[in-house]
């Protein structure tokens, strides 16, 4: 008897395109008002959003760390199809507005990102931009 493949998984998506697919999520992002950065690999695709918060997705949906832990100390992860990159942008902001309270800027961060022009300085949830440092006259 020989063996035989019962269970084969292609190394690129079949159905997406994870770099599109990254890319939707982080123009969805940016909407909202939050930093993202897109990191193309082999098959995969990151969205790099703030500390403990990278999405990636494999072109059929994305996953991101919740936060939470399961009994045995492993991370529970958050999923969402890239059909509604709009949804995951939102579930995202959610997790994002969390860890920003437990893990604000430094002082030089914040003093660096006072000096991006406005459609790069992150804001705050409630849409607020972080104010720009005072010209000296």
């Amino acid at each position: 008897m020989t063996d035989t493949l019962v269970w084969w998984r292609p190394a690129e998506s079949a159905t997406g395109d994870p770099s599109y697919a990254a890319a939707c999520l982080a123009e969805e992002l940016r909407n909202l008002g939050m930093p993202a950065d897109i990191h193309c690999g082999v098959g995969v695709a990151l969205v790099s959003v703030w500390i403990d918060l990278v999405v990636w997705t494999n072109g059929v949906s994305y996953h991101w760390w919740s936060g939470n832990t399961s009994a045995r100390g492993r991370r529970l992860y958050a999923y969402s199809p890239v059909s509604d990159p709009l949804t995951a942008a939102r579930r995202v902001a959610v997790r994002y507005a969390e860890l920003r309270g437990a893990h604000p800027s430094s002082k030089l961060v914040e003093e660096v990102q006072c000096v991006l022009p406005d459609d790069r300085r992150p804001v705050d949830l409630r849409g607020r931009h972080l104010a720009a440092p005072a010209q000296p006259g």
